[in-house]
């Protein structure tokens, strides 16, 4: 939260700022958009650091093995101060979407991470700066932006494919004390709006993120040979999606 409220403070300062000499040539201060983001992850594995409390289990860092993400959808939501013709300054939200964990490589040597391990739930507003070029009557108006993304990763949930899978069952394993940790992330974008009338549009966007964090988790069981362990695992995720939007909005 308080990474969230340190993120906020520029857009609240810069709006306070603003506001009294904001000024547009149609009389509209606010912009709002509704639509559907595609979010597509383009990071790869980093590999897993892990350390047991069993010496008769190696530890050390293991290149071959991580997580990536699978790409999703959903409902996102735009709403833009118009400071001028051209600037305006933004927040978006979106209904937090449901990412799927895959992993790859193996872990202990013989449990195999390649399948879907978990889900997750990412909550990740945006702040952003923006400039529309042209002037505010043309039918099509590309803009280009920036700005920080805040995101929060909670509602992990273990995959059905780890808890049946038979070497898990036989070390009679368990996952515990996962987190997936908190991330400020830089974003840019291109995009366009197509004027419909002065109040509706059609509005569309690519976005990069440059998004990574790391995750650990404790695995508990019981080997044939080393007898019972617990291995606590650390890995980098690294995210940088592409979104692309599409939506429909309204100035007033």
């Amino acid at each position: 939260m308080k990474k969230l409220t340190t993120a906020l403070l520029p857009l609240a300062l810069l709006v306070t700022s603003f506001g009294a000499q904001a000024a547009t040539s149609d009389g509209n201060n606010f912009a709002v958009s509704a639509g559907w983001a595609h979010i597509m992850p383009q990071g790869t594995k980093q590999g897993v650091q892990s350390t047991s409390n069993n010496p008769n289990i190696p530890s050390g860092f293991n290149s071959a093995a991580g997580f990536e993400l699978d790409n999703t959808d959903t409902a996102e939501f735009k709403f833009d101060y118009l400071v001028n013709d051209n600037v305006s300054l933004g927040l978006v939200l979106g209904v937090p979407p449901t990412l799927d964990i895959q992993g790859k490589g193996t872990l202990l040597g013989s449990l195999d991470l390649n399948k879907k391990v978990g889900e997750v739930k990412v909550y990740s507003p945006v702040i952003t700066g923006k400039y529309t070029f042209g002037e505010a009557s043309n039918k099509f108006r590309p803009y280009a932006g920036a700005g920080f993304m805040y995101a929060h990763f909670s509602d992990f949930e273990l995959s059905s494919d780890v808890t049946n899978d038979p070497v898990f069952k036989a070390l009679q394993g368990s996952i515990t004390n996962v987190k997936i940790k908190d991330a400020v992330a830089p974003v840019a974008f291109i995009g366009a709006d197509y004027n419909i009338n002065p109040n509706w549009f059609v509005t569309g966007a690519v976005s990069y993120v440059h998004l990574n964090t790391r995750a650990k988790l404790d695995l508990n069981g019981t080997h044939p040979l080393a007898g019972k362990f617990t291995v606590n695992g650390e890995s980098k995720i690294e995210i940088n999606p592409i979104v692309t939007y599409l939506g429909v909005g309204y100035r007033f």
